[in-house]
């Protein structure tokens, strides 16, 4: 029991000190914030920030992967609850749910940049985290439709959308480029299906 209060501990404190970067590196930046600010808001000494993390690089790649997790399990979930039978149709769904998702959130898309990826996804899963994620890949690698390919090219197939869909928003909605976001979905959309079918 003792030892458990000890895990639950260590994890409070890395929450806290991950909570912190999130909160800094909002308001202030990544390049102007300091391991200073995020050790001085999580209210924690230095030497605790070195426990869990190697330097600023660090608690970034932490954060960008728990933020892409998140988004993952968010647009699953809505997906799921709108009960879509048929899997492009359900596909295009997830899709719009992180695309709305960051439409509404510039500020997060901005603090990830380009980063929101499935292989960053995928490496917070190989560090033992996260059964709802490997859940989630599991039920789309058996929908019948992506049965037709071996497990492999179907992973490939949703590595391939993810990034895309992780690109094209921060290209978009953060630099508006080649068009807003709105204007690209239908492209967008037609290119997925394409990759599908």
């Amino acid at each position: 029991m003792a030892q458990r209060t000890l895990k639950q501990q260590k994890e409070q404190k890395q929450g806290d000190l991950l909570n912190s970067a999130y909160q800094c590196f909002l308001t202030k930046g990544f390049a102007k914030t300091t391991i200073d600010d995020i050790v001085r808001r999580a209210q924690v000494a230095k030497g605790t920030f070195y426990l869990y993390f190697h330097d600023k690089e660090d608690i970034m790649k932490h954060l960008v992967i728990q933020i892409s997790s998140q988004i993952v399990i968010r647009a699953y979930t809505k997906t799921k609850e709108r009960n879509i039978p048929d899997f492009l149709p359900a596909v295009l769904c997830f899709i719009d749910t992180i695309i709305e998702y960051f439409k509404a959130n510039k500020a997060v898309l901005k603090l990830i940049e380009r980063n929101f990826s499935w292989p960053l996804v995928m490496e917070y899963l190989s560090e033992g985290n996260q059964e709802e994620i490997t859940q989630i890949l599991e039920e789309l690698l058996n929908y019948p439709q992506l049965r037709r390919f071996d497990r492999d090219e179907a992973f490939r197939m949703i590595y391939m959308i993810v990034e895309l869909v992780g690109s094209v928003c921060y290209t978009s909605i953060i630099e508006e480029q080649p068009a807003p976001i709105d204007h690209l979905k239908p492209t967008l959309y037609r290119m997925v299906e394409k990759i599908l079918i």
